[in-house]
């Protein structure tokens, strides 16, 4: 790669076995909702996760949505989410009728802590939902610590965080039932898509019907529904590529732990530059390489250096804005305090760190890092 050359933030790494089982499903017909491949890609990721279900839908916010769902979540019920991360997150609560109540996140990982979901607990809370954000599992023990007592279950968000381990447990074997993104920036990716996982027959049962317009399982050929339901089926065709993906997780994730090894090792000795942590017992799998921009020391906002990394051919992206300070959910929010979110979202900056991205461009956005500081 040139010195000019732009180096994106993310971008899917695709291989001759996608491309063979995505012939397949054209020179078979089996292109729709229908075909092996699902049931095939279900199975293995669920299995590569630890669960013993997979319900493959069409993104990771409808899976957060039919999650929800399966657990019957519905108006008048609340559900615990960080306020940064995702607004898909709390928009699949609404989709539900229920309540977002937002928590602060932990300084170090940015993630929701057991201390906020013990004081925002009431007794309407159905649900409370751990995100393992940029693929850092959240500290799931200490959370079922404070919500199992009252029976109250939890939805993981594991939508950035394929193959990452917690304890030596899969992010998404964690909770009774977990979510999963396939966008085309994930470490796994159909182009767009989602999966349901649980190991609990009913959840899973659940899922499954409301996936599929609620139909009766046992009389679909009567166009029979027993309940009201959702169109959130994948199709063949996205589903041979992410099995071929899936068969490939160990290898993403080698490569995402190398480009941060990479970036830890060049960034090191940046003042003002915090680079994302790796607490004991889990495995991160840096799904982006997120920064914290101490301006003070840096010489340089977040917001500056993003500008001008830019004018230098290198895509960044803004961390998470909290979904308290997202113009959609205006007014909401009035009156609650975020301070570890809020300096977070200010702070935060994605780097190129997708399965694409070389050692290479690595030390070119790391370089360019350290030479605009203060200049």
């Amino acid at each position: 790669m040139t010195a000019s050359a732009r180096i994106g933030i993310a971008a899917p790494v695709l291989s001759d076995r996608e491309t063979q089982y995505v012939l397949e499903c054209l020179q078979t017909n089996w292109i729709s909702s229908k075909g092996h491949f699902i049931s095939d890609f279900e199975r293995e990721f669920a299995g590569r996760v630890g669960a013993r279900h997979g319900i493959a839908v069409t993104s990771g916010t409808t899976a957060l949505h039919l999650a929800l769902a399966a657990l019957g979540v519905g108006p008048g019920d609340e559900v615990i989410v960080p306020t940064y991360t995702m607004i898909a997150c709390a928009n699949a609560v609404r989709y539900c009728g229920a309540r977002p109540v937002l928590a602060d996140s932990d300084p170090v990982t940015g993630n929701l802590t057991a201390d906020e979901v013990a004081r925002r607990l009431t007794s309407r809370t159905k649900a409370v939902m751990p995100v393992h954000l940029y693929g850092h599992p959240a500290d799931m023990d200490a959370i079922h610590a404070v919500t199992d007592p009252k029976g109250i279950p939890l939805v993981e968000d594991a939508a950035q965080a394929h193959g990452a381990l917690y304890h030596g447990r899969p992010a998404g074997s964690l909770a009774a039932v977990g979510a999963f993104s396939f966008y085309a920036n994930k470490i796994v990716t159909c182009g767009e898509g989602g999966m349901v996982v649980t190991s609990d027959d009913r959840i899973a049962e659940n899922a499954r019907a409301l996936r599929d317009q609620g139909y009766d399982p046992a009389r679909r050929k009567f166009l029979v529904h027993d309940r009201i339901g959702f169109n959130y089926r994948l199709t063949n065709l996205q589903a041979a590529v992410g099995l071929a993906q899936t068969q490939r997780l160990d290898e993403f994730v080698r490569h995402h732990r190398a480009t941060a090894a990479l970036y830890d090792e060049l960034l090191a000795s940046v003042p003002g530059i915090l680079r994302p942590p790796e607490l004991p017992g889990v495995r991160n799998v840096y799904w982006m390489y997120t920064i914290q921009v101490d301006g003070a020391r840096y010489g340089r906002s977040r917001d500056e250096l993003l500008l001008e990394l830019e004018k230098q051919g290198i895509e960044t992206r803004a961390s998470f804005v909290p979904i308290h300070r997202q113009p959609a959910y205006a007014g909401q929010y009035d009156g609650e305090s975020f301070p570890v979110a809020e300096k977070l979202g200010r702070e935060g900056l994605n780097l190129p760190s997708g399965n694409n991205t070389t050692p290479d461009e690595v030390r070119r956005v790391a370089a360019a890092i350290a030479g605009l500081r203060g200049s």
